[in-house]
Protein backbone atom coordinates (compact mmCIF):
# COMPACT_ATOMS: atom_id res chain seq x y z
CA UNK A 1 0.00 0.00 0.00
CA UNK A 2 1.28 3.70 -1.40
CA UNK A 3 0.73 6.62 1.21
CA UNK A 4 1.51 9.69 0.03
CA UNK A 5 2.61 12.47 2.44
CA UNK A 6 2.71 16.38 1.98
CA UNK A 7 4.92 18.99 3.36
CA UNK A 8 5.81 22.78 2.40
CA UNK A 9 9.01 23.67 0.77
CA UNK A 10 10.34 27.15 0.85
CA UNK A 11 12.89 27.23 -2.06
CA UNK A 12 15.20 31.02 -2.16
CA UNK A 13 15.09 33.17 -5.04
CA UNK A 14 18.01 31.61 -6.66
CA UNK A 15 16.40 28.05 -6.32
CA UNK A 16 13.17 29.20 -7.57
CA UNK A 17 14.89 30.03 -11.04
CA UNK A 18 16.55 26.98 -11.60
CA UNK A 19 13.22 25.42 -10.52
CA UNK A 20 11.30 27.42 -13.07
CA UNK A 21 14.33 26.47 -16.07
CA UNK A 22 13.64 22.57 -15.79
CA UNK A 23 10.19 22.96 -15.34
CA UNK A 24 10.80 24.27 -18.82
CA UNK A 25 13.61 21.66 -19.66
CA UNK A 26 10.36 18.60 -18.63
CA UNK A 27 8.34 20.57 -21.13
CA UNK A 28 10.39 20.44 -24.04
CA UNK A 29 11.32 17.00 -23.11
CA UNK A 30 7.71 15.79 -22.56
CA UNK A 31 6.58 17.12 -25.93
CA UNK A 32 9.62 15.89 -27.58
CA UNK A 33 8.71 12.30 -27.07
CA UNK A 34 4.88 12.52 -27.65
CA UNK A 35 6.22 14.07 -31.28
CA UNK A 36 8.37 11.41 -31.92
CA UNK A 37 5.61 8.57 -31.02
CA UNK A 38 3.36 10.43 -33.10
CA UNK A 39 5.56 10.34 -36.41
CA UNK A 40 6.94 6.99 -35.79
CA UNK A 41 3.36 5.80 -35.79
CA UNK A 42 2.52 7.96 -38.70
CA UNK A 43 4.76 7.66 -41.20
CA UNK A 44 5.78 3.60 -39.89
CA UNK A 45 3.02 2.72 -38.04
CA UNK A 46 5.53 1.51 -35.59
CA UNK A 47 4.63 1.69 -31.70
CA UNK A 48 7.73 3.35 -29.34
CA UNK A 49 7.77 1.78 -25.53
CA UNK A 50 9.13 3.49 -22.66
CA UNK A 51 12.38 1.38 -23.07
CA UNK A 52 12.87 2.84 -26.26
CA UNK A 53 12.35 6.30 -25.22
CA UNK A 54 14.47 5.70 -22.52
CA UNK A 55 17.67 4.43 -24.61
CA UNK A 56 17.04 6.90 -26.78
CA UNK A 57 17.18 9.42 -23.88
CA UNK A 58 20.58 7.92 -22.95
CA UNK A 59 22.30 8.95 -26.70
CA UNK A 60 20.51 12.32 -26.00
CA UNK A 61 22.42 12.64 -22.86
CA UNK A 62 25.52 11.24 -24.43
CA UNK A 63 25.73 13.69 -27.67
CA UNK A 64 24.74 17.26 -26.20
CA UNK A 65 25.22 18.71 -22.81
CA UNK A 66 21.48 20.20 -23.08
CA UNK A 67 19.94 16.90 -22.07
CA UNK A 68 23.12 15.71 -19.79
CA UNK A 69 23.41 19.16 -17.24
CA UNK A 70 19.70 18.31 -16.11
CA UNK A 71 19.19 15.02 -14.01
CA UNK A 72 18.30 11.91 -15.07
CA UNK A 73 15.78 10.72 -12.90
CA UNK A 74 13.38 13.73 -13.48
CA UNK A 75 14.15 13.07 -17.33
CA UNK A 76 12.67 9.18 -16.79
CA UNK A 77 10.01 10.38 -14.74
CA UNK A 78 8.73 12.80 -17.43
CA UNK A 79 9.05 9.72 -19.73
CA UNK A 80 7.01 7.46 -17.73
CA UNK A 81 4.63 9.90 -17.51
CA UNK A 82 4.32 10.06 -21.32
CA UNK A 83 3.87 6.42 -21.49
CA UNK A 84 0.96 6.53 -18.71
CA UNK A 85 -0.93 8.60 -20.75
CA UNK A 86 -0.55 6.55 -23.57
CA UNK A 87 -1.78 3.62 -21.87
CA UNK A 88 -4.81 5.65 -20.31
CA UNK A 89 -6.03 6.58 -23.92
CA UNK A 90 -5.54 2.65 -25.12
CA UNK A 91 -7.67 1.36 -22.57
CA UNK A 92 -10.43 4.03 -23.05
CA UNK A 93 -10.19 2.61 -26.76
CA UNK A 94 -10.70 -0.70 -25.43
CA UNK A 95 -13.28 -0.30 -23.20
CA UNK A 96 -15.38 1.73 -25.91
CA UNK A 97 -14.98 5.74 -24.17
CA UNK A 98 -16.95 8.31 -25.66
CA UNK A 99 -14.02 10.65 -25.06
CA UNK A 100 -10.76 8.93 -26.11
CA UNK A 101 -7.91 11.81 -24.36
CA UNK A 102 -5.28 11.22 -27.11
CA UNK A 103 -2.59 12.62 -25.14
CA UNK A 104 -1.66 16.68 -26.05
CA UNK A 105 1.24 18.95 -25.96
CA UNK A 106 1.51 20.62 -23.22
CA UNK A 107 2.14 24.54 -22.35
CA UNK A 108 3.91 24.31 -19.21
CA UNK A 109 4.70 21.66 -16.59
CA UNK A 110 3.99 22.84 -12.82
CA UNK A 111 5.66 19.72 -10.99
CA UNK A 112 9.34 17.31 -11.12
CA UNK A 113 9.44 13.62 -10.23
CA UNK A 114 11.88 11.41 -9.36
CA UNK A 115 12.62 8.33 -7.70
CA UNK A 116 14.66 7.38 -4.92
CA UNK A 117 17.10 4.72 -5.51
CA UNK A 118 19.24 2.43 -3.48
CA UNK A 119 22.08 1.98 -2.63
CA UNK A 120 24.45 -0.92 -0.57
CA UNK A 121 25.23 -0.21 2.98
CA UNK A 122 27.68 -2.20 5.06
CA UNK A 123 26.25 -3.08 8.56
CA UNK A 124 28.16 -4.63 11.27
CA UNK A 125 26.46 -7.11 13.70
CA UNK A 126 27.27 -6.41 17.55
CA UNK A 127 29.55 -9.71 17.98
CA UNK A 128 33.16 -8.78 16.91
CA UNK A 129 33.18 -12.44 15.37
CA UNK A 130 30.07 -12.06 13.32
CA UNK A 131 30.68 -11.37 9.63
CA UNK A 132 29.70 -7.67 7.76
CA UNK A 133 26.06 -7.83 6.23
CA UNK A 134 25.00 -6.01 2.86
CA UNK A 135 22.05 -4.77 2.76
CA UNK A 136 20.60 -2.09 0.01
CA UNK A 137 18.81 0.61 1.25
CA UNK A 138 16.82 3.60 -0.07
CA UNK A 139 17.79 7.39 -0.25
CA UNK A 140 16.45 9.57 2.35
CA UNK A 141 15.24 12.00 0.61
CA UNK A 142 14.94 14.68 3.78
CA UNK A 143 18.18 15.70 6.31
CA UNK A 144 17.15 16.21 9.71
CA UNK A 145 18.80 19.61 11.28
CA UNK A 146 17.32 19.69 14.27
CA UNK A 147 15.85 22.87 13.87
CA UNK A 148 12.39 24.39 12.45
CA UNK A 149 13.19 23.46 8.85
CA UNK A 150 14.74 20.43 7.61
CA UNK A 151 16.32 20.00 4.19
CA UNK A 152 15.05 18.44 1.20
CA UNK A 153 17.69 16.86 -1.40
CA UNK A 154 16.96 17.87 -4.95
CA UNK A 155 19.34 16.59 -7.59
CA UNK A 156 21.75 18.62 -9.67
CA UNK A 157 20.37 21.28 -7.48
CA UNK A 158 21.16 20.65 -3.42
CA UNK A 159 19.32 20.81 -0.48
CA UNK A 160 16.16 22.86 0.23
CA UNK A 161 14.34 24.32 3.01
CA UNK A 162 11.33 22.55 3.85
CA UNK A 163 9.17 22.16 6.80
CA UNK A 164 8.28 18.78 7.39
CA UNK A 165 5.72 18.75 10.69
CA UNK A 166 5.43 15.37 10.72
CA UNK A 167 7.76 12.22 10.23
CA UNK A 168 6.90 10.46 7.05
CA UNK A 169 6.38 6.33 7.17
CA UNK A 170 7.26 3.47 5.49
CA UNK A 171 9.69 3.31 2.68
CA UNK A 172 10.39 6.34 0.35
CA UNK A 173 9.78 5.36 -3.24
CA UNK A 174 8.78 8.65 -5.29
CA UNK A 175 9.44 12.35 -4.37
CA UNK A 176 7.26 15.07 -6.43
CA UNK A 177 8.09 18.93 -6.16
CA UNK A 178 4.79 20.68 -7.24
CA UNK A 179 4.28 24.94 -7.64
CA UNK A 180 0.41 26.00 -6.61
CA UNK A 181 -0.97 29.29 -6.26
CA UNK A 182 0.14 29.25 -3.00
CA UNK A 183 3.71 28.39 -2.67
CA UNK A 184 5.86 24.66 -3.32
CA UNK A 185 5.05 21.84 -1.74
CA UNK A 186 6.51 18.22 -1.69
CA UNK A 187 4.84 14.73 -1.88
CA UNK A 188 6.86 11.79 -0.86
CA UNK A 189 4.92 8.77 -1.75
CA UNK A 190 6.00 5.67 0.51
CA UNK A 191 5.41 1.73 0.53
CA UNK A 192 3.51 1.01 3.93
CA UNK A 193 2.52 -2.37 5.06
CA UNK A 194 -1.12 -3.48 4.43
CA UNK A 195 -3.74 -3.52 7.09
CA UNK A 196 -5.45 -5.80 7.66
CA UNK A 197 -8.94 -5.41 7.76
CA UNK A 198 -11.19 -5.60 11.08
CA UNK A 199 -14.17 -7.66 11.72
CA UNK A 200 -17.86 -6.01 11.10
CA UNK A 201 -19.65 -5.08 14.63
CA UNK A 202 -20.94 -1.99 13.47
CA UNK A 203 -21.80 -0.38 10.08
CA UNK A 204 -23.84 2.36 8.62
CA UNK A 205 -25.50 3.58 5.58
CA UNK A 206 -24.92 7.19 4.11
CA UNK A 207 -26.63 9.25 1.49
CA UNK A 208 -24.94 12.14 0.04
CA UNK A 209 -26.89 15.53 -1.07
CA UNK A 210 -26.89 18.98 -1.95
CA UNK A 211 -29.46 19.90 0.85
CA UNK A 212 -27.40 18.31 3.31
CA UNK A 213 -23.72 16.79 2.60
CA UNK A 214 -24.63 13.68 4.43
CA UNK A 215 -27.53 12.03 5.71
CA UNK A 216 -26.85 8.09 7.82
CA UNK A 217 -28.57 5.43 8.82
CA UNK A 218 -28.72 6.70 12.50
CA UNK A 219 -30.66 10.38 11.20
CA UNK A 220 -27.34 12.52 11.99
CA UNK A 221 -26.72 15.04 9.64
CA UNK A 222 -23.72 17.11 8.11
CA UNK A 223 -24.49 20.54 6.67
CA UNK A 224 -23.33 21.34 3.36
CA UNK A 225 -20.57 23.82 3.55
CA UNK A 226 -20.82 24.94 -0.14
CA UNK A 227 -17.34 26.56 -0.07
CA UNK A 228 -17.29 27.91 -3.78
CA UNK A 229 -20.79 29.84 -3.55
CA UNK A 230 -19.48 31.49 -0.18
CA UNK A 231 -16.79 32.40 -2.71
CA UNK A 232 -18.47 32.86 -5.42
CA UNK A 233 -18.71 36.71 -5.49
CA UNK A 234 -14.91 37.61 -4.37
CA UNK A 235 -14.33 34.93 -7.53
CA UNK A 236 -16.17 37.15 -9.27
CA UNK A 237 -14.44 39.98 -8.26
CA UNK A 238 -11.36 39.08 -9.10
CA UNK A 239 -12.39 37.68 -12.59
CA UNK A 240 -13.31 41.46 -13.34
CA UNK A 241 -10.24 42.54 -12.34
CA UNK A 242 -8.01 40.78 -14.17
CA UNK A 243 -10.41 41.24 -17.39
CA UNK A 244 -9.56 44.80 -17.18
CA UNK A 245 -5.51 44.76 -16.96
CA UNK A 246 -3.81 44.33 -20.17
CA UNK A 247 -3.01 40.97 -21.29
CA UNK A 248 1.10 39.85 -19.83
CA UNK A 249 1.24 43.00 -18.27
CA UNK A 250 2.59 43.05 -14.56
CA UNK A 251 -0.59 43.95 -13.15
CA UNK A 252 -2.00 40.83 -15.38
CA UNK A 253 0.38 38.28 -13.94
CA UNK A 254 -1.05 39.76 -10.43
CA UNK A 255 -4.49 39.68 -10.70
CA UNK A 256 -4.23 36.06 -12.27
CA UNK A 257 -1.61 35.40 -8.99
CA UNK A 258 -5.15 36.71 -6.64
CA UNK A 259 -7.08 34.76 -8.74
CA UNK A 260 -5.50 31.46 -8.67
CA UNK A 261 -4.71 31.99 -4.64
CA UNK A 262 -8.64 32.31 -4.39
CA UNK A 263 -9.35 28.93 -6.59
CA UNK A 264 -6.53 27.17 -3.99
CA UNK A 265 -7.98 28.23 -0.61
CA UNK A 266 -11.87 27.13 -1.80
CA UNK A 267 -10.16 23.84 -2.76
CA UNK A 268 -8.10 23.42 0.54
CA UNK A 269 -11.22 24.16 2.38
CA UNK A 270 -13.20 20.90 0.77
CA UNK A 271 -10.08 18.93 1.02
CA UNK A 272 -10.37 19.62 4.57
CA UNK A 273 -13.85 19.65 5.32
CA UNK A 274 -13.94 15.75 3.45
CA UNK A 275 -10.85 14.28 5.28
CA UNK A 276 -12.46 15.32 8.61
CA UNK A 277 -16.14 13.82 7.83
CA UNK A 278 -14.59 10.74 6.83
CA UNK A 279 -12.17 10.35 10.17
CA UNK A 280 -15.05 11.15 12.28
CA UNK A 281 -17.29 8.37 10.01
CA UNK A 282 -14.30 5.77 10.73
CA UNK A 283 -13.05 6.81 13.90
CA UNK A 284 -15.27 9.47 16.14
CA UNK A 285 -18.23 7.68 15.62
CA UNK A 286 -16.29 4.14 15.50
CA UNK A 287 -18.04 2.46 12.14
CA UNK A 288 -16.34 -0.44 10.97
CA UNK A 289 -18.10 -0.48 7.58
CA UNK A 290 -19.78 2.41 5.58
CA UNK A 291 -22.09 1.97 3.14
CA UNK A 292 -22.81 4.59 0.35
CA UNK A 293 -24.55 4.63 -3.01
CA UNK A 294 -22.35 3.91 -6.29
CA UNK A 295 -23.15 7.41 -7.70
CA UNK A 296 -21.45 8.82 -11.60
CA UNK A 297 -20.99 12.41 -10.48
CA UNK A 298 -19.63 13.02 -14.40
CA UNK A 299 -22.95 11.95 -15.48
CA UNK A 300 -25.27 13.96 -13.24
CA UNK A 301 -23.89 17.50 -13.79
CA UNK A 302 -25.30 17.47 -17.13
CA UNK A 303 -28.11 19.07 -15.46
CA UNK A 304 -27.56 22.42 -16.09
CA UNK A 305 -29.56 23.57 -12.87
CA UNK A 306 -27.61 21.21 -9.98
CA UNK A 307 -24.67 21.07 -11.86
CA UNK A 308 -22.79 23.96 -10.08
CA UNK A 309 -24.56 22.53 -6.77
CA UNK A 310 -23.29 18.82 -7.52
CA UNK A 311 -19.51 20.53 -8.34
CA UNK A 312 -19.29 21.89 -5.08
CA UNK A 313 -20.39 19.23 -2.99
CA UNK A 314 -17.50 16.94 -4.69
CA UNK A 315 -19.10 13.77 -3.94
CA UNK A 316 -16.72 11.84 -5.93
CA UNK A 317 -13.73 12.98 -4.05
CA UNK A 318 -15.72 11.87 -0.45
CA UNK A 319 -15.80 8.43 -2.28
CA UNK A 320 -12.16 8.21 -2.98
CA UNK A 321 -11.49 9.56 0.30
CA UNK A 322 -13.57 7.03 1.87
CA UNK A 323 -12.19 3.92 0.39
CA UNK A 324 -8.36 5.04 0.49
CA UNK A 325 -9.31 5.64 4.45
CA UNK A 326 -10.66 2.66 4.98
CA UNK A 327 -7.82 0.75 3.29
CA UNK A 328 -5.51 2.68 5.50
CA UNK A 329 -7.16 1.74 8.83
CA UNK A 330 -8.30 -1.71 7.91
CA UNK A 331 -12.12 -0.90 7.74
CA UNK A 332 -14.83 -1.26 4.84
CA UNK A 333 -16.45 0.78 2.41
CA UNK A 334 -18.71 -0.57 -0.10
CA UNK A 335 -21.20 1.48 -2.95
CA UNK A 336 -24.32 0.16 -3.76
CA UNK A 337 -26.85 0.62 -6.86
CA UNK A 338 -28.20 3.91 -5.87
CA UNK A 339 -31.83 2.75 -7.76
CA UNK A 340 -34.91 3.76 -5.76
CA UNK A 341 -33.60 4.59 -2.52
CA UNK A 342 -35.29 7.51 -2.00
CA UNK A 343 -38.37 6.72 -3.10
CA UNK A 344 -38.66 3.12 -1.11
CA UNK A 345 -40.12 2.82 1.98
CA UNK A 346 -37.63 1.62 4.80
CA UNK A 347 -40.07 -0.11 6.85
CA UNK A 348 -42.94 -1.85 4.42
CA UNK A 349 -40.45 -1.84 1.21
CA UNK A 350 -43.01 -0.59 -0.74
CA UNK A 351 -42.49 1.53 -3.55
CA UNK A 352 -44.31 5.24 -3.63
CA UNK A 353 -46.48 5.53 -6.59
CA UNK A 354 -45.92 8.87 -7.10
CA UNK A 355 -42.20 10.11 -7.88
CA UNK A 356 -40.80 12.87 -5.13
CA UNK A 357 -39.62 15.99 -6.04
CA UNK A 358 -36.48 17.52 -4.84
CA UNK A 359 -38.04 20.04 -2.69
CA UNK A 360 -39.99 17.74 -1.31
CA UNK A 361 -37.91 16.52 1.77
CA UNK A 362 -40.28 14.69 3.67
CA UNK A 363 -41.22 10.73 2.91
CA UNK A 364 -44.92 9.60 3.59
CA UNK A 365 -45.70 5.94 3.37
CA UNK A 366 -49.09 5.38 2.44
CA UNK A 367 -48.71 1.57 3.08
CA UNK A 368 -47.37 1.68 6.51
CA UNK A 369 -48.24 5.64 7.23
CA UNK A 370 -44.06 5.80 8.22
CA UNK A 371 -43.44 9.62 7.97
CA UNK A 372 -39.09 9.96 8.07
CA UNK A 373 -36.87 12.59 6.18
CA UNK A 374 -36.29 11.32 2.99
CA UNK A 375 -32.35 11.44 3.14
CA UNK A 376 -32.31 9.39 6.68
CA UNK A 377 -35.15 6.86 4.74
CA UNK A 378 -32.40 6.42 1.67
CA UNK A 379 -29.53 5.47 4.21
CA UNK A 380 -31.80 3.29 5.50
CA UNK A 381 -32.38 1.89 2.41
CA UNK A 382 -28.60 1.71 1.44
CA UNK A 383 -27.66 0.00 4.83
CA UNK A 384 -30.46 -2.65 4.17
CA UNK A 385 -29.27 -3.12 0.60
CA UNK A 386 -25.90 -4.02 1.75
CA UNK A 387 -26.88 -5.54 5.12
CA UNK A 388 -26.62 -9.57 3.59
CA UNK A 389 -23.23 -9.06 1.65
CA UNK A 390 -21.19 -8.86 5.01
CA UNK A 391 -20.98 -12.45 5.13
CA UNK A 392 -18.69 -11.90 1.66
CA UNK A 393 -21.66 -12.55 -1.20
CA UNK A 394 -21.98 -9.64 -3.83
CA UNK A 395 -23.21 -6.34 -2.30
CA UNK A 396 -25.67 -6.40 -4.45
CA UNK A 397 -28.96 -7.59 -2.67
CA UNK A 398 -32.87 -7.02 -3.74
CA UNK A 399 -34.61 -4.31 -0.62
CA UNK A 400 -37.65 -7.23 0.11
CA UNK A 401 -34.44 -9.92 0.94
CA UNK A 402 -32.72 -8.01 2.97
CA UNK A 403 -35.85 -6.93 5.10
CA UNK A 404 -35.99 -10.59 6.19
CA UNK A 405 -35.03 -10.13 10.07
CA UNK A 406 -33.99 -14.07 10.38
CA UNK A 407 -31.46 -13.14 7.37
CA UNK A 408 -30.52 -9.78 8.78
CA UNK A 409 -29.93 -11.17 12.53
CA UNK A 410 -27.07 -14.00 10.77
CA UNK A 411 -25.37 -11.28 8.16
CA UNK A 412 -24.79 -8.87 11.21
CA UNK A 413 -23.90 -11.27 13.80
Amino acid sequence: MKQTFKYRVYPTKTEEQWLFAEFRHQKQLQNYMLQMRNQMWDYGSKSVSMYDQINHLKDLRAATSHYSEHPQDMQVSTIKRVNAAHEHFQRRCCEGAEKKGYPKFKRSVRSLTWELRKYTKVVRRKTKDAPKQTIRVRQNPIRETGTRYNRLKVPKLGEVKIRQHRPFIGDPKEVTLKKTARGWYVFIVCEVPDTIPCVPKSACGIDVGTHKFLTDSDGETEDNPRFYRQAERKLAKLQRDLSRKQYRSRRWYKAKDALAKQHDIVACQRLDFIAKVVYKLFHHKDFDVVVAEKLKPRNMVKNRHLAKSISDASWGMFFDWCKWAAKRDGKHFHQVPPHYTSQTCSKCCQKSPIKLKLSERMFHCKSCGLKLDRDHNAALNILHRAACALRGEVWDAILCETRNPLLQQACWS
